[in-house]
């Protein structure tokens, strides 16, 4: 259809284009994986600014994440993407001249900036591209931008690496993100993405804050809560308690990682078939607390792992592939979108952070990986509560 909606005909490549405008900015996480290690030695980088140096995106998105949505809905979707993907491209770029702490922190900083005023109004252009029997599909493929384009990251980005270096991948990325802006704009051009009306802030915010969308808000907390700790430390649980070598270890992480892509795409395609979404949101807390739980059980051999590790990721897809599907119903109207993606990318920032802060706190305390069992199971438990409530309000 066209982008205002007057044709009942989905727009694909338009959809793809701004689903893979997504994976690359993603690129803008999974690159440290990458180059940590040569950022840390070359610029004499302590393991706590290292740990900023990662971590900065996660905060800009707690923080920020549905302020940057209400600006979108108000400014215009393209020219809100747009301009995040510019402005997080030339974050990169600077990045790349850093020649210590400071100036690569501050980098980063502007790139976080840049990448959530982009997949904020990104969605908004991907709902307004697909005809209704589509959306469900194409939002539930937008919710695998994250894992698609860290997963590919992980892929590319060491061959980069090992190519130029770190200041070239850290070019490489900013020059990619400058020609997708421009691609953008191109496909996009003459989509304003601002509604006829414009209703007062206090309506659009009071209509995001009702205890259906803040349901879903909460059960992404926890969802984020569980997948983030699971991928982030799956590597390092079978080197330190399994004894397997780490590059073997880092490739079945990619795997897990990766595997959380189905999942999204799979909860569009079932919602497409009449799965009510509820449904899916409340298969995908059971399994995750059930594989989990197995990933960190003592009992379990790699290979056991490595599948219940496969299985947790794939299964827990189908939440944000729902969540970003039911996105829309919760909009006051089309054009606010972007509002409803910020609470859920914040919410999203929220788990994000505590997660692993749980799980690295249990572990530490009880000795063993098999505690952080008790995390996966309490998120479990709460985002199974926050979807069941949801049951009536969808």
């Amino acid at each position: 259809m066209s982008v205002q909606g007057a044709e009942p005909v989905s727009h694909w490549p338009r959809i793809w284009i701004a689903f893979l405008a997504g994976c690359i900015a993603a690129f803008q996480i999974g690159k440290t994986a990458a180059s940590l290690a040569l950022i840390i030695d070359e610029l004499a980088l302590s393991l706590f600014e290292a740990g900023l140096i990662v971590s900065l995106f996660t905060l800009v998105g707690a923080l920020l994440g549905a302020g940057f949505g209400l600006v979108s809905d108000r400014l215009g979707h393209l020219r809100t993407a747009c301009a995040g993907l510019a402005i997080s491209a030339v974050g990169s770029l600077l990045g790349a001249q850093s020649d210590g702490f400071g100036l690569l922190l501050a980098t980063r900083l502007l790139e976080g900036f840049g990448f959530i005023l982009a997949i904020v109004a990104l969605p908004s252009l991907i709902s307004r591209s697909a005809a209704a029997p589509d959306r469900p599909l194409a939002m539930g493929l937008w919710g695998a931008f994250m894992p698609a384009g860290i997963g590919a990251s992980m892929l590319i980005t060491p061959l980069l690496v090992e190519l130029h270096g770190w200041r070239g991948l850290w070019n490489d990325v900013g020059i990619v993100m400058l020609s997708w802006c421009l691609l953008l704009a191109l496909v996009f051009r003459g989509d304003r993405g601002a509604s006829a009306s414009t209703p007062a802030v206090r309506d659009i915010v009071g209509n995001a804050l009702r205890t259906g969308p803040l349901l879903l808000v909460g059960g992404f907390v926890c969802y984020s809560a569980l997948y983030q700790p699971v991928t982030a430390f799956f590597p390092t649980l079978l080197v330190t308690d399994r004894g397997l070598a780490l590059g073997s270890a880092a490739y079945l992480g990619a795997l897990v990682a990766m595997a959380n892509v189905f999942g999204n795409v799979g909860a569009g395609w079932l919602i497409g078939r009449g799965i009510a979404p509820t449904r899916l949101l409340l298969f995908a807390f059971v399994a995750m607390g059930i594989f989990g739980a197995l990933v960190f059980a003592p009992f379990t051999s790699p290979v056991v792992k490595t599948l219940c590790g496969i299985a947790f990721s794939a299964c827990g897809g189908l939440y944000p592939g729902t969540a970003f599907a039911l996105a829309p119903r919760f909009a006051a109207q089309p054009s606010h979108i972007a509002l409803m993606s910020g609470l859920l990318l914040q919410g999203a920032g929220i788990g994000q952070t505590l997660g692993p802060l749980l799980v690295g706190s249990l572990v530490e305390q009880g000795g063993s990986w098999s505690w952080a069992g008790l995390e996966v199971g309490l998120m479990a438990a709460i985002g199974f509560a926050c979807a069941a409530l949801l049951r009536k309000r969808v």
